[in-house]
């Protein structure tokens, strides 16, 4: 009876035991569970991530074939790459440099190598080798739009940098002729006061002639349109002087040169 209940004292620790070691067992299974199902989901937003990232992405092996890719290209039309084809050689081998060359170097030395321009073709791209122990992963941006944009804001500023360069502000005194007006350049050249102003300022010259002006030279059209304020007026006032009185219609309508002056 004795050795019968020791028996069945160490039968019932065993039982509760093998129920605690259970117990145990059935925690750590709902634990991998739960980790699983975070592995899943973050497996899912990875391939999500990658598959829709805006930029271009290709995976490879340490051969430099084609383990996967992402959808990046597929608004612009572009081919994508087909698993197992090997990069730069059956897939985007148009480059003007050796890329094939340039990504095998990248897996064996396990370095980064960034291209900022490369050519290919009409295009301009940004491409990143980023390798990893079990091969490299490519990315790609086209830039080409960036890249004119760039040269044309460049041209921009050197055409206004030349515009700027080549215009001359009217500042200072201008030594004129108190008979011809013609004014004296830095290279003591005697230039009409058109050309001068013309050519150091964007101002442009359109040719008539002042009232008094067409009292000295034409007397006869001077008489049909002002002769009668004189009369009324005798000495005309400010007011009524011809410096204010528009012009004939047979002067206004072309450029005049009046004679020379005496």
């Amino acid at each position: 009876m004795h050795e019968t209940e020791k028996s069945r004292t160490e039968l019932l620790a065993e039982l509760a035991n093998m129920r605690e070691k259970v117990a145990h067992l059935e925690r750590l299974e709902e634990q991998h569970k739960a980790v699983e199902k975070q592995l899943r989901h973050k497996e899912a937003f990875n391939f999500a991530l990658f598959s829709y990232n805006p930029v271009f992405t290709v995976v490879v092996d340490r051969e430099g074939r084609v383990i996967r890719s992402n959808k990046a290209k597929l608004k612009s039309g572009d081919r994508l790459p087909e698993i197992g084809d090997v990069m730069y050689r059956d897939y985007a081998s148009r480059h003007e440099a050796d890329m094939h060359g340039e990504l095998m170097g990248c897996i064996r030395e396990q370095k980064t190598k960034l291209f900022s321009e490369l050519k290919y073709g009409r295009k301009t791209l940004n491409v990143t080798l980023s390798p990893f122990p079990d091969g490299a992963i490519i990315t790609s941006q086209d830039v080409t739009a960036r890249k004119q944009a760039e040269e044309d804001r460049t041209n921009l500023i050197a055409q206004l940098r030349k515009a700027l360069d080549e215009v001359e502000t009217l500042r200072g005194f201008l030594p004129i002729c108190a008979h011809c007006k013609k004014i004296r350049d830095d290279q003591d050249h005697w230039n009409n006061i058109e050309d001068y102003i013309s050519r150091h300022s964007f101002a442009d010259f359109s040719h008539t002639l002042c009232p008094e002006c067409v009292k000295a030279f034409y007397p006869e059209i001077w008489a049909r349109k002002y002769a009668h304020l004189e009369h009324m007026h005798g000495t005309l006032c400010d007011h009524h002087s011809p410096r204010h009185q528009h012009l004939p219609e047979e002067l206004e309508a072309a450029p005049i040169t009046a004679p020379d002056r005496p």
